[in-house]
């Protein structure tokens, strides 16, 4: 999400945008094995997905569903997120269409259709895109589209050819390296997906250019499966 030419919108908001995918799992917490409680709905499609196995070409759209479907019952995460060396965490359950995201630049937190933003030197306040505060501005139209930042209508950014070069692990599960291109906001973005078997996505890494400089980010699940405190700040 392109907000100031991708100033301090993209530390928060964008970062969760362009990360996409990060979404889902069972009721049951889990502790070291992420994917264990998205595996029945995955399997129950698995002949409609494609198969992931290193050096593999699957369709972009096919593993979005595919995703999206493994991803969409979870209890809640957290992840990190590094926007050109400037780290934001975020908090996500969403049985509440609940978000909160913070970063040295300011902060979010959005529930249902009530949004609120801070920045480093402020207070909590409604969010107000025409506010005379830069950052709260900023901040606050980064947000105005609340659904973009879920990650799992993120994923279905996800088209064209997609291709398998390697494997790795996260969280004690074996992923697989998913390489790709996909627009968002009309910027084309090199993302590499890190799924595991049943199509849950714990990390990612995008790159994109945008007004001729070079925007890498990166995101982590590092708590999957655990609903989130995510509290109104007014």
């Amino acid at each position: 999400m392109r907000v100031n030419k991708w100033g301090v919108g993209v530390i928060l908001a964008a970062a969760v945008l362009l990360t996409g995918c990060s979404a889902g799992g069972s009721d049951k917490p889990a502790e070291s094995k992420p994917s264990s409680g998205a595996s029945q709905e995955a399997e129950a499609q698995a002949a409609d997905c494609p198969e992931l196995k290193d050096g593999a070409t699957v369709d972009g759209t096919a593993l979005s569903t595919c995703i999206s479907d493994a991803m969409s019952d979870t209890a809640g995460y957290a992840a990190k997120t590094d926007v050109m060396g400037i780290e934001s965490t975020a908090k996500f359950n969403p049985s509440e269409k609940a978000l909160e995201s913070t970063s040295p630049a300011g902060s979010l937190i959005a529930i249902g259709d009530d949004v609120w933003v801070k920045s480093a030197t402020s207070e909590w306040q409604p969010a107000d895109p025409k506010s005379s505060d830069p950052v709260i501005a900023a901040l606050s139209a980064a947000a105005s589209d609340i659904s973009s930042l879920d990650p799992t209508t993120a994923a279905e950014a996800m088209t064209g050819e997609f291709t398998v070069t390697g494997t790795g692990e996260r969280l004690g599960e074996e992923v697989y390296l998913v390489s790709g291109t996909i627009e968002q906001q009309g910027t084309a973005v090199d993302v590499v997906f890190e799924v595991t078997a049943d199509y849950v996505n714990l990390a990612m890494t995008s790159t994109a250019s945008v007004e001729g400089q070079s925007v890498e980010i990166s995101m982590e699940i590092t708590e999957w499966d655990v609903k989130q405190d995510i509290v109104a700040p007014l």
